[in-house]
């Protein structure tokens, strides 16, 4: 089942188009009201759009920004390119595409006629397309600028009840605000970081800054969820700067979880069980996190005074039409009941996943469907719009509008 991305500043144009698609048979259409809008919902990377539909006038991130920041992620699929401008403006971009090695699918003059559009979608791909040239990549040195100058900055998606819908906590996710590549994912310095040993430095900058705006966020207090890298389980005094942080922001440590990879368990077990017990003893909650990606024995993991088990995006992806992941799911909610801890589903990115895994009993919830990673103007729109409770989606198998599958700030 094809996913597609339709990015246009013009609610009408959006819906139009959205419906037009629906009237086509694809139904697993999301909406983004601009350029930065759709890298966001890129970035999560709980969802893979086979194709994505442009504007190029549209506020914060035009469409000409947009297709560079493609070219650079080295997205594989479809760009249709859509425009009111003058053939020689879509012509322009639609070599800067190629240029970027990007598959164009081809450019839609507005309005848009249904028989073009159904003849772009069913074009196949090119026979040979050039191996997409390596962007450049930001320096070790750029990163420790940015981190000192506030160039790093907290994004936040929310974890919900899946029962009650109530949102509980927000998991702080960076984003870099790179002065030469514009907003830029994990993917792009997350290794740049361990490599560099910045990267305990940059959960210190995140947490304190993710820490005073939660704080002041409107609503029933949320907990903080924040990623702790293998290198950093390795430095016994991290619990007291956290606790410090915390205490400076207002915020009791029992409100902070602190997430680890099983990976990053089995690289230095003795620091890592001392670092984990010892913020456990503070009140912190310890996730284990992409749970079934790792080779972490049961037992070492028996030892870990963890609350919570995070079950990793690539399980949740598809379980309702693929059996392993589907058997996978099910038995790690299940592992985690037996174990007493609370049971999150990442990546839950559509409506049946979601409802998938309330069947399964799956406590919270996180995932495009929900909201993407967002910067905090857009998050604190968020809560102001569900007032601290996502909507629940009916438990029937009706369709949902298009424009909820996955929340944009639109």
């Amino acid at each position: 089942m094809q996913q597609i991305l339709v990015v246009d500043d013009d609610a009408v144009t959006r819906q139009f188009l959205v419906m037009v698609l629906l009237r086509l048979g694809y139904d697993n259409v999301a909406v983004a009201c601009d350029g930065m809008d759709a890298l966001i919902q890129l970035d999560a990377g709980d969802r893979h759009f086979d194709a994505i539909f442009c504007d190029l006038d549209m506020p914060r991130m035009d469409g000409v920004e947009f297709v560079r920041h493609l070219g650079e992620r080295g997205y594989p699929g479809k760009v249709l390119i859509s425009s009111g401008f003058d053939e020689r403006v879509l012509d322009s971009v639609a070599e800067l595409t190629r240029l970027y090695d990007l598959w164009l699918g081809g450019v839609l003059p507005k309005p848009i006629q249904q028989a073009t559009l159904q003849a772009l979608l069913d074009q196949p791909p090119p026979a040979l397309r050039r191996a997409a040239h390596p962007p450049s990549a930001p320096s070790a040195e750029e990163l420790r600028a940015g981190l000192a100058n506030g160039e790093l900055q907290p994004f936040f998606q929310p974890q919900v009840d899946m029962r009650s819908g109530k949102v509980l906590s927000v998991e702080v996710l960076a984003r870099w605000q790179h002065p030469r590549f514009g907003l830029t994912g994990p993917l792009q310095f997350i290794e740049l970081a361990e490599d560099s040993d910045q990267i305990t430095e940059l959960s210190r900058v995140l947490l304190r800054d993710a820490a005073r705006i939660v704080a002041r966020l409107p609503g029933p207090p949320l907990d903080v969820s924040i990623n702790l890298s293998m290198s950093s389980l390795n430095q016994t005094g991290l619990v007291a700067e956290f606790a410090a942080i915390l205490e400076n922001a207002g915020l009791a440590m029992s409100r902070l979880t602190v997430e680890v990879t099983e990976s990053g368990l089995m690289a230095d077990p003795t620091s890592a069980l001392e670092v984990l017990s010892r913020l456990r003893l503070k009140g912190a909650k310890l996730a284990i996190d992409d749970f079934g990606t790792g080779f972490a024995s049961m037992d070492r993991l028996s030892r870990i005074p963890f609350t919570e088990l995070k079950i990793d995006k690539s399980f949740v992806i598809n379980a309702a039409r693929n059996p392993t992941n589907l058997s996978i799911l099910r038995a790690s909610a299940e592992l985690g009941r037996q174990l007493g801890m609370k049971v999150v589903a990442e990546g839950v990115a559509t409506l049946t996943e979601w409802r998938l895994c309330r069947r399964l009993g799956i406590e919270k919830a996180q995932g495009s469907y929900i909201s993407p990673p967002i910067d905090v103007e857009s998050f604190h729109r968020w809560l102001l719009k569900y007032r601290g409770g996502f909507p629940l989606p009916a438990d029937e198998d009706d369709a949902a509008p298009p424009e909820t599958q996955g929340v944009s700030p639109c």
